[in-house]
């Protein structure tokens, strides 16, 4: 593949990312602002928290939320720093896969054939077009540096299997190793890496399996540290979210059912055959046999830990790319093969297979656009301005509540307590102990509980999402609507007796978000909350 080729297979994938992501720039979900925080505190010198003074693990990327830190200290503000970075990473990530793919092939047959210039290009084409890609990619999450570190890493493995490239281990051992620190499931990845560098521990010097035993050494004493700092090893959005156990079955049923879903509605069903086919010679079935134990991991990290919160398939990014690699070794192998039938079959199919999945992400990204870019619960647009507000008008101690946090405590300054116990210890604590004891979070007991908790702390104002317009004469009525946590908060006698809905924002007919605050808050006259694009501010009782 000369630079001609290699230039016309990048543009395959950047066109159709860069037309499918820019739309998409200004959304950044409300959980990215919880590493701003914490990242913001640490930059500050207040610690790694969320509030100043709390020392609770309510993030799952340590990596990306230090990496945020350091953009403070030099002087950058996370909020737009985070989105251009991950972007960045997201156009890396896509030239980790073009060079991870070449390298793949390589196993298999010269890179100059005319059928690995077909096969890169059908699934570059298809990685490009991959909308959750492109709709994360400048969402100021981790999700696009942890893809980057692991494309990074198998590149770099392959290359020093193949090509007996010594340092080629070292490279992939530290992207291995950045991967584990920037997601907690990046460690399995880094195992599975070493297991395959033992295997190939005869051809390798002796000071690379040094080095891995180095890079297991360091994973360990950064765990070490954070689990002092925090008084646990397992983040507290565990225990707040659990995986899937004997006693919550729950997120086994959730993750079947989101990769049936994902692989129907974003086409990647129709690449699996392909995925299938098993070289024939060592060499090639070596890279085919690398890229299915990373896509087996990840399938079973989704079928752990079940659907995502978050829209569009997040928990897929770093599936698609090994699924996509191992597409374009089966189409290699089978228009390489012997069988005239089945080398036009090959190429018929990947090209009508191809555009098929192009096909099916362009749609969902205009219905992305059209429903869900601004009009959703996560995008932290409403809250922003909700943050703002708050951090005029309620004094520096005032403690909020509210389900969405990031934003609110990213802008307003203000202490924020988590109601589904994401950064708060005693929140997820209950909620732990009822998904092991009732089998889900949400139990009448631990909404009680849970209210308890939050309204004993008597705070300022209260931040409660509905999916209708309140009656708030008549609460009752909206008890199988709601969430059952926000349906016991809202009928609460406490509540009820000692709180003031000052407004509610419409961000379209199906969510809603009212703010609350306690009777004795008062707020400023001409306080006024700033006009929300596409969105309606509905004052109550002022």
């Amino acid at each position: 593949m000369g630079r001609k080729g290699t230039l016309i297979i990048s543009l395959l994938a950047l066109v159709p990312f860069l037309l499918l992501s820019m739309p998409f720039f200004s959304w950044i979900p409300d959980d990215a602002y919880i590493s701003f925080e914490y990242s913001q505190n640490l930059a500050e010198g207040e610690g790694l928290v969320f509030n100043p003074g709390e020392r609770v693990e309510g993030f799952s990327n340590l990596l990306w939320t230090l990496l945020l830190a350091f953009l403070a200290l030099i002087g950058l503000e996370i909020e737009t720093a985070a989105p251009v970075l991950s972007y960045l990473c997201a156009l890396g990530a896509l030239g980790a896969f073009l060079v991870l793919v070449r390298q793949s092939l390589q196993f298999i047959g010269d890179a100059s054939r005319p059928s690995v210039l077909m096969a890169t290009g059908a699934v570059m084409l298809a990685m490009g077009a991959f909308f959750p890609l492109a709709f994360y990619a400048s969402s100021g999450l981790e999700t696009t540096a942890y893809l980057l570190c692991l494309l990074v890493g198998a590149f770099y493995h392959l290359k020093a299997v193949r090509e007996e490239y010594p340092a080629g281990h070292y490279f992939s051992l530290i992207a291995f190793l950045a991967a584990a620190l920037m997601r907690p499931e990046g460690i399995g990845f880094l195992g599975l890496n070493g297991l395959f560098l033992l295997y190939n521990w005869r051809r390798a010097p002796r000071r690379v399996l040094i080095v891995a035993f180095l890079t297991l050494a360091a994973y360990a004493v950064v765990v070490t540290i954070k689990s002092q700092y925090y008084g646990g090893i397992a983040p507290n959005t565990y225990f707040a979210k659990p995986g899937t156990s004997w006693h919550y079955l729950a997120p086994l049923s959730r993750g079947i059912g989101y990769l049936v879903r994902f692989f129907g509605k974003s086409g990647l069903i129709f690449f699996l055959p392909f995925a299938l086919v098993v070289p024939f010679d060592k060499p090639s079935r070596y890279a085919w046999l690398y890229l299915w134990v990373f896509a087996s991991y990840q399938l079973f990290f989704i079928v752990f830990v079940g659907a995502d919160v978050l829209r569009f398939d997040r928990f897929a990014v770093p599936l698609v790319p090994w699924i996509l690699g191992l597409t374009a070794v089966g189409v290699m192998e089978m228009i390489e093969g012997p069988y005239p039938h089945i080398r036009v079959f090959a190429r018929r199919m990947i090209v009508v297979c191809t555009i098929i999945v192009v096909a099916l992400n362009i749609g969902t990204a205009f219905k992305a656009h059209g429903k869900y870019c601004i009009h959703d619960w996560m995008h932290s647009h409403v809250h922003r301005e909700i943050g703002r507000f708050l951090g005029d008008v309620l004094p520096a101690d005032s403690r909020i509540v509210a389900n969405e946090i990031g934003a609110v405590r990213y802008h307003s300054g203000r202490p924020v307590v988590d109601m589904l116990g994401l950064t708060d210890e005693t929140v997820s604590a209950i909620r732990y102990r009822s998904f092991q004891t009732y089998g889900i979070g949400s139990s009448a007991w631990s909404t009680n509980a849970v209210t308890r908790y939050l309204l004993d702390g008597n705070p300022a104002c209260v931040i409660l999402p509905a999916p209708e317009v309140l009656d708030l004469a008549e609460r009752t009525k909206h008890k199988d609507s709601m969430h059952p946590l926000w349906y016991t908060i809202l009928t609460d006698p406490v509540f009820e007796a000692g709180y003031d809905a000052q407004f509610y924002i419409a961000i379209h007919p199906g969510k809603f978000v009212y703010l609350f605050t306690r009777k004795d808050v008062v707020i400023p006259p001409g306080s006024e909350i700033s006009p929300l694009r596409c969105m309606e501010i509905h004052p109550l009782g002022r």
